[in-house]
């Protein structure tokens, strides 16, 4: 973790930020006309995402509550910014988590 603690907070988020949105992009490009089963697998695959990268924001906010960077950065600001992106990330993860289950009873017919 050496690495973070030479980036701008800032920077972190952008970047976690980005590569969330091309994990999602990527999920959006898939044909909607798949094997439910695969389907499913994917949505699957894109929750355990969206909670692994929730997961590196909660620990974020945990580092930004401990006053991580420098002393000029609002911590407390960054800490609940990055709570309110592992809770919805979190809320993702459910929402994909439902639908492959949908794919799944769609499979088995």
């Amino acid at each position: 973790m050496k690495l973070a603690r030479n980036l701008n907070p800032r920077t972190l988020v952008l970047a976690f930020a980005a590569a969330t949105l091309l994990t999602a992009n990527a999920y959006a490009a898939e044909p909607a006309r798949e094997d439910p089963a695969v389907v499913a697998a994917t949505l699957d695959k894109q929750a355990a995402d969206f909670r692994a990268t929730a997961a590196k924001h909660e620990n974020m906010a945990k580092m930004h509550r401990g006053g991580a960077g420098s002393s000029k950065v609002n911590h407390e600001g960054i800490a609940k910014h990055c709570d309110k992106i592992a809770e919805n990330l979190r809320s993702a993860a459910k929402e994909s988590e439902e639908l492959a289950e949908e794919y799944r009873k769609e499979a088995a017919r």
